[in-house]
């Protein structure tokens, strides 16, 4: 992959702001025309919920927190898939499952939307299961099972999280659901991290292994970029 030179700052050229600018200001106007012609009032899509709806900004801490914390895995192993030399594969995947787990969780898809088009709840939580398994036969096949003891204990609390909320009901079950999604989406962020560090230091390695002359190569090729 052909990278601007590292000694500058912004790595991006004006057209690139702007054109991004343009594509999030026509989505968001897109979400707010939709709502708009379902009836659902514009202020609502634009506000906080919790001021909204007046309720405590406390609630759903440990939602909101699991959802930030996957968000920084879709966006950290998303990076180094980009531009990282190792594991390429495997981390595009992993950003690709994180991301979609995102959106499920904040907009409750499997819960809500995918039933109400006919696809039960089970077969969406068979699908992450399914995902998940991928994504460990895939890394146990680069790496040992001494190298990914963090993988094993994030999907580990994710399967009992997903155990207890198809088989149980109760608000202590709730609870301790909730708290092993949690701590599962912070094993699973802080496991992709050390895996996405390893991916981009190893451009890093690579160049600084270059003979002399390569360097040089590389630098003034850098400068024609």
């Amino acid at each position: 992959m052909r990278h601007p030179s590292s000694a500058r700052l912004d790595r991006f050229p004006l057209r690139i702001y702007l054109g991004a600018a343009g594509l999030l200001a026509l989505s968001a106007a897109a979400l707010l025309l939709a709502t708009y012609l379902r009836g659902i009032p514009l202020v609502r899509m634009l506000r906080d919920p919790a001021s909204y709806y007046d309720y405590s900004p406390f609630s759903g801490m440990i939602s909101y927190g699991g959802i930030l914390l996957m968000t920084a895995a879709t966006a950290i192993s998303g990076f180094a898939a980009a531009t990282g030399l190792r594991w390429r594969g495997v981390l595009a995947g992993v950003a690709a499952f994180s991301g979609y787990f995102v959106l499920d969780d904040l907009f409750m898809l499997h819960e809500g939307v995918w039933p109400r088009l006919g696809v039960p709840e089970e077969v969406i939580m068979t699908l992450f299961a399914v995902g998940g398994l991928a994504i460990l036969l895939a890394v146990r096949a680069q790496a040992g099972p001494e190298r990914t003891w963090g993988l094993y204990v994030a999907l580990g609390l994710m399967v009992g999280s997903i155990l207890i909320d198809m088989s149980l009901q109760s608000d202590p079950a709730t609870v301790v659901e909730d708290l092993l999604k949690f701590t599962a989406i912070g094993v699973w962020a802080l496991f992709w991290t050390g895996v996405a560090s390893g991916a981009v230091a190893a451009e890093a390695e690579a160049e600084a292994a270059m003979p002399a002359p390569a360097k040089v190569i590389k630098l003034e090729g850098a400068k024609w970029r």
